[in-house]
């Protein structure tokens, strides 16, 4: 259980993991506070939505992540005993293009972030969201806390350099940093723009005759799938350890697209080979080696195991598109 009293600080508590962490921490007994762009005072902010059971127990800070000065003033303010730094740049897509901001957001703030804590807060607890795709390209399969990191995007470079960056404050400042290395995560709080919200999405918008079909590229992609849920009490846990480590968090299991069609369109009574068409323009190189978590380090010194089916998961997100949907019309 926290310690009474205890502060808590998410960065990005607004995105999908910030509000499931926020609630959780919250039924911890935790004084949470969370810092976002462009918050309104009267939190009528519609980027609050996910938090918006408990949007009146949070105490927001106003904070862009790029700002160091932003960065000083939150910690100062909110006087954390613990800081999870979730706020970050994510994308789906490869873009090449958008470095500068990918660096700014995924990899400047943590090093602002740790330097604030280190002049502002020296004795809180930090955690940093990694990601599977700092592994980029692995020479094995399935990854744990001691496979090589070959990243192949800016996303990824960004997080391994963040990760590293983490490991040099700890050995030489004595702070206690963290890396949760985690694998893709979804629930019914994803934006649509990942691949299985834009799945569950078309398959309640066709089922309604709102869309008529949903246009893919590889269905024979697979990828580490879990809920986002589960995931954030892995946050909790690692800042709960004596000494601070590094945690590979997923699933193990590898799951296809064809997978989530057939689960998604199947529970609106639907056949997806009738409404999805293939797009070989959208294929991406294939993976040579999976991406699949070796999580076996946190099931042991954490304690921490997937509760979530990816069925379930699945149908979670669908039952939400079908309110969704029911909504707008």
């Amino acid at each position: 259980m926290a310690r009474h009293h205890t502060r808590a600080l998410i960065t990005g508590v607004a995105g999908q993991d910030g509000s499931y962490l926020a609630e959780l921490l919250l039924e911890k007994g935790y004084e949470v506070h969370g810092s976002m762009r462009n918050v309104l005072s009267d939190k009528r902010n519609p980027r609050l939505v996910r938090l918006k059971h408990v949007v009146d127990r949070v105490v927001f800070h106003e904070c862009d992540v790029t700002k160091i000065d932003d960065i000083n003033r939150v910690v100062c303010d909110s006087d954390p005993h613990e800081i999870y730094h979730l706020a970050s740049d994510v994308e789906p897509r490869v873009l090449f293009e958008e470095e500068t901001q990918i660096f700014q957001v995924n990899f400047e703030s943590s090093r602002s972030l740790l330097r604030a804590v280190r002049r502002f807060a020296p004795t809180a607890r930090v955690y940093l969201a990694g990601s599977s795709l700092m592994f980029g390209n692995p020479e094995i399969s399935p990854q744990d806390e001691c496979t090589s990191m070959n990243p192949t995007t800016s996303y990824g470079i960004a997080k391994t350099a963040s990760y590293h960056l983490a490991r040099m404050y700890r050995a030489a400042h004595g702070i206690y940093a963290c890396t949760g290395i985690l694998y893709n995560h979804e629930s019914p709080r994803r934006d649509a723009k990942f691949l299985p919200r834009k799945i569950t999405r078309a398959a309640a918008r066709i089922s309604r005759g709102i869309d008529y079909d949903l246009v893919l590229g590889n269905l024979d992609a697979r990828r580490d799938w879990g809920f986002a849920g589960d995931f954030v009490e892995s946050m909790w846990l690692m800042l709960q350890e004596r000494e601070p480590d590094d945690f590979v968090i997923g699933t193990g299991n590898l799951r296809s697209v064809r997978d989530i069609l057939k689960l998604a369109f199947g529970q609106v009574g639907l056949k997806w080979e009738d409404y999805v068409k293939v797009d070989e323009t959208l294929f991406r190189k294939d993976d040579p080696v999976a991406l699949v978590a070796n999580f076996s380090k946190a099931r042991e010194k954490l304690g921490w195991v997937p509760k979530t089916p990816f069925e379930k998961l699945i149908r979670m997100m669908v039952d939400e598109d079908m309110q969704n949907v029911a909504q707008d019309t």
